[in-house]
C-alpha cells in the first residue's frame, strides 16, 4: 500500500488557490520534494501528514482518509518535522529522546537504539541541556531525532536540514536512508540542493507553478527538460546549494555584468 495518495484534491488560503484537483500517489521509500519558493511543497507536507484536510478530494495515508484521524491515530500514522521548530522544556534532551521513544511506536525502543541516533545527530555532547539551550542547528537535529525515535510509519519533513552543515546534510539523510529500509517507514522531505536529492531519494516530486508535481524515479524525473520546465530558467543556473533559483540568477547576473545592475 502507498503511504500517501491524493485523489482529486484541492485546497486553498483565503480563496487562493495552492493545489487544485491534484491525484498522485507517493510510493514507499524516500521521496524528496524540490522545485521555486511558491509551488506547494510545504502545503502538500501538511496535507500528506494530516495536519491539514483538502477542502475537497481525499487524502489518504496509509489507505485511511485524513478527514477520519483523530490525534492518536495521526500520530501513528504520520509525524511532521519542518524549520525553525522551536520548544521549551524543563527535562534535558537526553530525557526526551528516552520519553519520546518510550511513548512513541517504533518497535526498536533500546537503549542502543537511542543512542545510535543521538550519535548519528551529534546530540550526545548535549544531552544535558534543556532543548531551549540548543543552537539552531542542534535543535533541528533533535527534532529529527524525536520524529524518527517516535516512529510514525511516515516521517514528513519540511526543509529538515536546512540549518546544518554540509557533512551534517549528507550523514542526516544517508541514515534516513537507511531508517527507511530497516524500519520500513516511508520518509519525505524538502530540500533546495538538487545534489542532496540525486544522492538520498529513490523518488522525486519536482514542484512547478504552472501544473501538479512530476513524480516518479529520481533518475528519470531530475533532467534538464524538468529541471529547466520547473524552474523557468537554464539548467546552467541552477546551483547545487541552498538558494537554488534566485540567489543563483542574481549570482550570475552581477558575474556577466561586473556587477552593475540593469
Amino acid at each position: 500500500m502507498n503511504p500517501v495518495s491524493f485523489s482529486k484534491v484541492t485546497f486553498s488560503y483565503e480563496n487562493t488557490p495552492v493545489l487544485l484537483d491534484w491525484s498522485l500517489e507517493v510510493q514507499p521509500g524516500v521521496t524528496s520534494l524540490i522545485g521555486p519558493n511558491g509551488t506547494g511543497k510545504s502545503t502538500f507536507l501538511l496535507l500528506a501528514s494530516g495536519l491539514l484536510v483538502p477542502a475537497s478530494g481525499t487524502v489518504l495515508l496509509h489507505g485511511i482518509d485524513t478527514k477520519t484521524l483523530n490525534d492518536d491515530s495521526r500520530n501513528e500514522l504520520a509525524s511532521l518535522v519542518y524549520q525553525n521548530m522551536e520548544f521549551e522544556n524543563e527535562e534535558p534532551l537526553g530525557h526526551l529522546l528516552y520519553y519520546v521513544a518510550g511513548v512513541g511506536f517504533l518497535a526498536d525502543k533500546s537503549e542502543q537504539r537511542v543512542r545510535e541516533i543521538a550519535e548519528v545527530f551529534e546530540l550526545t555532547p548535549v544531552l544535558d541541556r534543556k532543548t531551549q539551550h540548543l543552537s539552531k542547528g542542534e535543535l533541528q537535529r533533535a527534532v529529527m531525532a524525536f520524529a524518527l525515535l517516535y516512529g510514525s510509519r511516515v516521517v514528513v519533513m519540511d526543509e529538515p536540514v536546512f540549518a546544518l552543515e554540509d557533512y551534517q546534510k549528507n550523514r542526516a539523510l544517508a541514515f534516513l536512508q537507511e531508517f527507511s529500509v530497516d524500519q520500513g517507514v516511508s520518509v519525505l522531505f524538502s530540500v533546495h540542493e538538487l545534489e542532496l536529492t540525486r544522492k538520498y531519494s529513490s523518488a522525486v516530486m519536482l514542484f512547478s507553478k504552472s501544473s501538479p508535481p512530476l513524480i516518479g524515479s529520481t533518475a528519470k524525473v531530475l533532467n534538464r527538460e524538468n529541471l529547466e520546465w520547473a524552474y523557468q530558467v537554464p539548467a546552467v543556473l541552477l546551483h547545487k546549494k541552498e538558494r537554488l533559483y534566485r540567489d543563483s540568477l542574481v549570482t550570475t547576473t552581477q558575474i556577466n555584468t561586473g556587477g552593475r545592475e540593469i
